[in-house]
């Protein structure tokens, strides 16, 4: 029996003894390798997009290009690839009468097209959010209408653009109170209480009257029913 030394492993392996080779399971097409964090956007189920600014040597092709009539550089219109005074940047509000937020604007196009990839990424990074944040609070201060209502919310400033409703305001209805009309009665009411009034009175004075003379009074009176 004879072994030779596995350098790699730092074993011994029986040479007798077929060789077999250790089975590594097959991943799939444009997977990441195990453990890599996938915190950006896929597009299309391939590989993470990440928009970069452009580098030194692809900015001076690119200046060489525009200003002097240069040969056009290969990232030109790859819009992953965007020019430094445009990366990390909101792009503008559209206005009919300015042209710069057109869509077909070279400045304009790359800030549409990496702006939220850029805002999306930085979710769950507490530095890259911050970085995001104070972007936009220097776009709020040199001129706030740039800034859309995400993003106004996203440094607490946006404010409801409902109008407000104002209820109509009610003076308070002053309390009056009227005194009940008193009715003239009727006269032969009237007359018929009179009477009523003057028989009681001559029949309460008459009872005096008996309770207090003849017999009843040598007797001490009698009691007035």
């Amino acid at each position: 029996m004879a072994y030779i030394v596995d350098p790699i492993n730092n074993t011994l392996i029986d040479d007798e003894k077929p060789f077999k080779k250790k089975e590594v399971p097959t991943r799939k097409p444009n997977a990441l390798p195990p453990k890599t964090k996938t915190i950006q956007k896929f597009k299309n189920g391939g590989a993470p997009v990440v928009p970069r600014s452009e580098n030194f040597d692809e900015r001076i092709q690119r200046m060489i290009y525009e200003y002097d009539g240069g040969p056009k550089p290969k990232h030109y219109d790859n819009p992953m690839i965007v020019d430094q005074e445009n990366f990390k940047k909101p792009p503008k509000k559209y206005r009919a009468d300015d042209p710069s937020t057109y869509p077909s604007d070279r400045s304009q196009k790359q800030k549409l097209s990496t702006w939220d990839l850029i805002v999306d990424n930085a979710k769950g990074n507490p530095g890259e959010m911050r970085e995001i944040r104070q972007i936009l609070k220097d776009n709020y201060k040199n001129n706030p209408t740039l800034l859309t209502d995400k993003e106004l919310k996203m440094i607490g400033k946006y404010k409801s653009k409902a109008p407000k409703v104002e209820l109509p305001k009610i003076d308070p209805v002053p309390m009056t109170f009227i005194k009940p009309i008193q009715q003239t009665p009727d006269p032969e009411t009237e007359r018929l209480k009179q009477n009523y009034l003057r028989i009681l009175e001559e029949d309460r004075k008459e009872k005096i009257k008996n309770a207090t003379t003849g017999l009843a009074g040598l007797l001490g009176g009698m009691p007035i029913k």
